[in-house]
């Protein structure tokens, strides 16, 4: 018995062993730093990426392979010897370096992504207990071209902002194959329905109109009302994704998708198109504004007595009174069904992040004042696309269509593995009541009176509506009368509606005289400025997808390698140093990189006979 009572205190007594063994490994891993590990466990910092182009092939983002520099500390016995060396190697404090040499830590990163020189020196110095990792960086050829459209990825080469971030499961490698086990996975490529052209004139304007006119921000849309494909979305400010460090996070967001507000008297065209289709009004109706709406206790005044109006003298003049005489006709229930089928306070099927919904309250929340504020763009939010989107009615005959960004996804073998186009929402008004509200907005360009009257292009006729609209202080509780919102929308060309241009300004003052920055005048500025610049690529009168000449195309470079010597020295400006490199592989030359990123300068100049033995330096930023 005796010796049972032995042979079960002995057996306990190595079970508690290996209980409090495992207990204190689980404590011990639960401490460590997961980084210790995480370089021999995953791959995901070698990930490939796929690049991003325009419609046009115009590269807009592309992946380089850089070297990565870590030390196992527990390798090294001359650490300061060794943090010295690293210090002279790669321009970082020599005491930094020591730090982290000495911390008690397995692994750690000195320098992520460091350029090829430093990584030969590194090489060359033979350091134990210091090695390279390859990891793809990425960069964007076109500075701040479509920033926000694009967004921007990490240091471990995932998507943080815009498309990079929304289709990050297409765009990165896989490795793991958790997040697309349908798919043999590997990066795929982006096709844009963005012309990276038109998005340079659209980014010029508004940067240009922005600054000129002191407001907060703006944004310019241009879209191919008949196919729903976005040809630019520009945004000022923007921000160079090549260094999004260096820029305040505001500047990350896409205000045609983000900035949320009441859009003013712009809106009235939905207003009135609802009334048409409900055959609540005709065309041929005529409403007397007096200058101030009454309507019980309350009122709302005019921007002048316009007399007697039908709705293209309430879009000519932007006529409060007037539109407001007009949607007394309908219950307030019946404009809010038709208005949210307009979409607004949905957000869309973009594959952009950051959209925002808007705010329009359901109609039980509505009060007395709401049917004197939502028919002329008050008590109602909404973002930019939001309002392209509706407009899309008006060029396909009352049907809503789905604007997209996205054109196809491809590998690279050119294999389409997803493509998007044109996608009918809904009907929203029955056949012919678009042409009624196109053929009235075109009176708003009436030299005589219109409020977009100075939107003057010769050869394109166009139907016009403009926005000005007080900002709501939650503050004092009340509108303000120093600062605005003010917008205008475009279809043309009238008589045979398909594009659709729409530029809003946020938080613009008025001048130090007190003048209104009306939405038509400072809307028509910049829409001619931006127009008139695309008339000489776009060809506004086709009847078929936008056609563009193609002499003015700016495609990215692409070359061959090099096979033989004497040859000619190609332009290689804004390639990426790998692909630079790759296209003198063939050749007995020699290719010296310093910096990294993409080439801005490069010796000799493109032009130039290459022989043996000739010297090439190409200049990374």
């Amino acid at each position: 018995m005796n010796n049972v009572n032995i042979r079960l205190r002995i057996v306990l007594i190595i079970v508690s062993l290996i209980s409090l063994t495992v207990i204190v490994r689980i404590i011990y891993l639960s401490l460590i730093d997961s980084e210790d590990y995480n370089i021999f466990e995953k791959e995901e910092y070698m990930a490939k990426r796929g690049d991003i182009f325009d419609r046009n092939g115009h590269l807009f983002a592309i992946s380089d392979e850089l070297d990565s520099i870590y030390a196992l500390p527990f390798e090294m016995t001359a650490k300061k010897e060794i943090a010295a060396k690293l210090s002279s190697i790669l321009n970082i404090k020599e005491k930094t370096i020591l730090e982290k040499l000495q911390s008690k830590k397995n692994f750690i990163w000195i320098k992520r992504q460091i350029n090829p020189n430093q990584a030969e020196r590194i090489v060359k110095e033979k350091i134990k207990g210091v090695y390279l990792k390859k990891e793809y960086k990425r960069f964007y050829p076109n500075k701040n071209l479509a920033s926000q459209i694009l967004g921007f990825c990490d240091i471990d080469n995932r998507g943080v902002e815009g498309i990079e971030k929304a289709l990050d499961s297409y765009l990165i490698q896989n490795l793991n194959r958790e997040n697309r086990p349908d798919i043999e996975q590997e990066a795929f490529n982006l096709t844009l329905t963005i012309d990276a052209n038109i998005q340079g004139f659209a980014e010029y304007s508004i940067r240009n109109a922005v600054i000129s006119e002191k407001a907060e921000s703006g944004s310019l849309i241009f879209v191919d009302g008949k196919t729903g494909e976005i040809l630019a979305m520009a945004n000022y400010p923007d921000f160079d994704p090549n260094f999004y460090s260096n820029y305040n996070q505001k500047n990350f967001r896409n205000t045609a998708i983000f900035n949320q507000y009441e859009p003013g008297s712009v809106f009235k065209i939905f207003t009135i198109a609802s009334l048409l289709d409900y055959n609540a009004i005709t065309k041929n109706d005529f409403f007397v504004c007096d200058g101030v709406y009454h309507k019980g206790n309350l009122k709302v005044k005019c921007t002048g007595i316009h007399g007697p109006q039908n709705i293209a003298g309430i879009f000519k003049y932007s006529c409060n009174d007037a539109t407001l005489q007009a949607a007394n006709r309908i219950e307030g229930k019946v404009l809010y069904g038709y208005l949210k089928t307009f979409g607004f306070g949905e957000t869309s099927s973009l594959l952009l992040t950051g959209e925002q919904s808007g705010l329009f309250r359901d109609i039980s929340k509505w009060t007395d004042r709401s049917m004197l504020a939502v028919p002329i763009g008050q008590e109602i939010s909404v973002n930019a696309m939001q309002m392209v989107r509706a407009a899309t009615t008006f060029v396909n005959d009352g049907v809503m269509i789905d604007p997209f960004i996205v054109k196809n996804i491809f590998d690279d073998n050119k294999k389409i593995i997803k493509e998007f186009s044109r996608t009918e929402i809904r009907r929203v008004l029955r056949k012919g009541v678009s042409k009624d509200i196109i053929k009235a907005m075109e009176s708003a360009t009436d030299e005589i009176g219109g409020s977009a009257r100075r939107l003057k292009i010769e050869g394109i006729n166009f139907a016009a509506k403009s926005g000005t609209a007080e900002i709501f202080d939650p503050k004092t509780n009340k509108y303000s009368d120093k600062e605005v919102t003010s917008s205008l929308i475009t279809v043309f060309p009238a008589e045979n509606p398909r594009y659709i241009a729409y530029v809003v300004f946020h938080n613009v003052y008025h001048d130090e005289e007190g003048r209104v920055r009306w939405g038509g005048i400072i809307g028509s500025n910049l829409l001619n400025n931006f127009i008139t610049r695309l008339t000489g690529y776009v060809d506004f009168g086709s009847e078929n997808q936008i056609t563009v000449k193609q002499k003015d195309v700016s495609i990215s470079k692409q070359f061959k390698k090099l096979s033989k010597l004497p040859e000619i020295m190609p332009d290689l400006i804004g390639l990426s140093g790998g692909d630079a490199e790759s296209i003198f592989s063939n050749l007995n030359v020699k290719v010296k990189i310093n910096g990294a990123g993409l080439v801005y300068k490069q010796s000799p100049e493109d032009g130039t006979t290459l022989t043996k033995g000739m010297e090439i330096v190409l200049y990374l930023k």
